[in-house]
């Protein structure tokens, strides 16, 4: 699971070697200035992702990479032992980010927080 870093200035997305390779993403990194909040969001599902370009997608498995839907970019990285949260972005190479997280309603907290003291 990718590692979500809240600093200053930047919300910062790692990954490892082998989350890179399913993703075609190394790291993400977004000014927190560009967060427009985050949610943790039960309902979401792998229908409203879209078209894969490039990653991976294994129904079920692994939802990792860019996907686009109705004009929008998205970056997304889900397993299916993780819940989502919705990362909205604002003036930024994807609309939103969705991660996998363990505790989407904490993370979500955790980014409105550091977005909202931007």
């Amino acid at each position: 699971m990718p590692t979500l870093e809240l600093t200053e200035n930047e919300l910062v997305v790692h990954m490892n070697l082998w989350e890179t390779l399913a993703a075609l993403q190394k790291t993400i990194r977004v000014p927190l200035s560009s967060v427009r909040g985050a949610t943790d969001d039960a309902g979401f599902s792998s229908a409203s992702l879209g078209l894969r370009l490039p990653g991976t997608a294994v129904p079920g498995l692994i939802y990792a990479g860019t996907f686009i839907k109705g004009g929008d970019r998205q970056f997304a990285f889900m397993t299916r032992k993780t819940q989502p949260v919705v990362i909205e972005l604002a003036n930024e190479r994807w609309a939103r980010i969705i991660l996998g997280v363990d505790d989407p309603r904490a993370t979500a907290a955790q980014i409105n927080a550091a977005a909202d003291r931007r």
